[in-house]
């Protein structure tokens, strides 16, 4: 048999052969795919077709020069995909540009991810996506020349969600090298005669919980599959929707849903309610919405899921090509009663995730165990510049250091703010309007930076002091001279966080900002510097203005 590498995916339950396709390529239409037997296996069918095929972009620019450009020069894709049935399944093989023709909600999500972290041990991983869904959401791809050992990937066990794994499994038979998301990419050994048996080996792996065993933190979040919850899950982020529309604040963003070249360069542009080709440079919530406002959206829910679509185009390329669903690039975290229970759930890439108990109990254990301040005390200030104006001219035991740049020559904390204010009691309090957990998630990372310069730069506390003592002459003796040991634990990092009421009345932090803030707190309690917190309520005022330098989007 000769070695192959296949594109595998597995139809989810309840779907059929025959809504397995997105309605242009339905059995029946115009464009539906030719379709024939597989050998004489029962239940098996094959389906194959051109995809697409169009003039290039570059037509016209060539001709310019050229002349007459000749007949059929396109670009195009042809596709093909055979339906096998496992038992109770029926797995696709996928092969050229067949995905496009292919419905994704038909096939089971994380099918690919499952199989490789099933079946590669973790010290034989190539490669790993990774993304961590927070207001700001970082995705990043790590690669090894060789298999590794998943300690060498830098996984934050606590943040990082998987997106893709690849490896070299530890049954060799089974495979040489696998690697998957949705859809698993198998390198193997396999003809058409041996392709069913294949298939079942791969089901089986899929149904294997050997994952468990060293993967165990991907089950911080699970997608929901149940159809219920999702649509009560849609409802309110239409809601959520419907309020930046209306002028109202949210922790709703969005960010691709993939990683993106983006050296290519590209402009996009939001489609499927009637816009007429405004073009952006990147994706913003506010652009979205704009644009809804600006056609006159009068939709649901249902139809922004099915309907609204991204359209992007390289540089160079004047064509714009369908991209990803909006609803794809939604990052938006949420809860549900569940019966009694209050369940925490985020949507990423199109998945709703339910953030898995235990996981959720830990990360909130942590967050209480913090120790709760109270120095600034409620507030009506509209922003954290007001704020910071407002405890300017009102508290003598608060130096303000707010855009006070510490800028050592040769050191690498170079034009670091210390902190926006230092107290009389020897508090760095860092402050942020939290109506967002963008700024939060930056915030601490600010402590972080401030602390650890603070601790291990000489010249660092040398330039504080003299700082500190140009705008309050007296203030500096809360400070050590530069060559003086620090007594850490007379220090302390106070985060201030203007946090608004919920809907029940209680002051708190999304669910992902304590994560972020779990990893910030223990690596500055590593310094030797306690850390607290204080949740600044921020009260409607009459005078209310704008929200300032940090209304935007991160």
């Amino acid at each position: 048999m000769a070695m192959q590498t296949l594109n595998v995916r597995l139809l989810r339950r309840g779907r059929t052969i025959e809504n397995a396709f997105g309605a242009t390529f339905a059995p029946g239409t115009p464009r539906a795919l030719q379709q024939r037997r597989w050998f004489e296996i029962e239940g098996a069918h094959a389906f194959v077709g051109q995809i697409y095929s169009n003039p290039p972009a570059w037509r016209t620019f060539i001709a310019e020069g050229f002349g007459e450009i000749p007949e059929g020069i396109f670009t195009g894709g042809a596709g093909a995909v055979i339906f096998m049935p496992v038992e109770t399944r029926v797995v696709a093989i996928c092969f050229g540009h067949v995905h496009i023709a292919l419905d994704d909600d038909a096939f089971e999500r994380q099918f690919g991810l499952k199989v490789t972290l099933n079946t590669v041990p973790r010290g034989s991983l190539r490669t790993l996506d990774l993304a961590t869904p927070d207001s700001v959401t970082f995705q990043k791809r790590i690669q090894a020349s060789t298999d590794s050992d998943l300690q060498a990937f830098g996984i934050d066990m606590l943040r990082d969600l998987a997106r893709v794994a690849g490896g070299t499994p530890g049954n060799a038979a089974f495979a040489r090298f696998v690697a998957g998301k949705d859809s698993l990419s198998i390198t193997c050994e396999v003809n058409s005669t041996t392709l069913q048996a294949k298939c079942t080996e791969i089901v089986t792996a899929f149904n294997q919980t050997t994952y468990q065993k060293e993967f165990a933190w991907v089950d911080n979040m699970k997608i929901v599959v149940e159809k219920d919850v999702i649509e009560d899950l849609d409802h309110k982020l239409f809601e959520a929707i419907q309020g930046l529309r209306n002028g109202n604040a949210t922790d709703l963003h969005m960010a691709p849903p993939e990683i993106v070249n983006y050296t290519e360069g590209s402009q996009l542009q939001y489609k499927g309610f009637g816009s007429r080709g405004k073009k952006f440079y990147s994706l913003s919530i506010k652009d979205y919405v704009s644009e809804l406002e600006r056609c006159n959206f009068a939709g649901d829910v249902a139809d922004l899921k099915g309907k609204h679509r991204i359209k992007i185009t390289s540089d160079g390329d004047d064509s714009f090509s369908e991209k990803w669903r909006v609803y794809d690039c939604f990052i938006f975290e949420t809860t549900l009663d569940v019966g009694a229970v209050e369940q925490h759930y985020v949507l990423f890439a199109g998945n709703w995730y339910r953030i898995e108990r235990k996981f959720k109990e830990q990360v909130d254990a942590f967050f209480d165990a913090i120790p709760k301040v109270a120095i600034i005390g409620e507030t009506t200030c509209a922003n954290e510049q007001d704020l910071i104006s407002d405890i300017e001219k009102n508290r003598n035991d608060l130096l303000k250091l707010d855009r006070t740049k510490i800028n050592p020559e040769g050191v690498k904390y170079a034009n670091l703010e210390p902190c926006d204010f230092f107290s009389d009691k020897k508090q760095f309090i860092h402050l942020k309007d939290g109506r967002s957990s963008g700024p939060i998630s930056h915030l601490w990372s600010q402590g972080v930076v401030s602390a650890e310069a603070f601790v291990s730069d000489g010249d660092f506390r040398e330039k504080l002091r003299e700082t500190v003592k140009s705008l309050r002459n007296g203030f500096e003796s809360h400070l050590p001279a530069s060559n003086d040991r620090v007594v850490r634990e007379n220090y302390q990092v106070v985060y201030g966080v203007m946090r608004e009421r919920y809907a029940d009345g209680s002051i708190d932090l999304p669910f992902f900002s304590k994560v972020s803030l779990q990893a910030a707190a223990e690596r500055i309690r590593q310094f030797g510097i306690p850390v607290a917190i204080e949740l600044i309520e921020k009260r409607a005022s009459d005078t209310a203005a704008d929200d300032g330098e940090d209304g935007g989007e991160e």
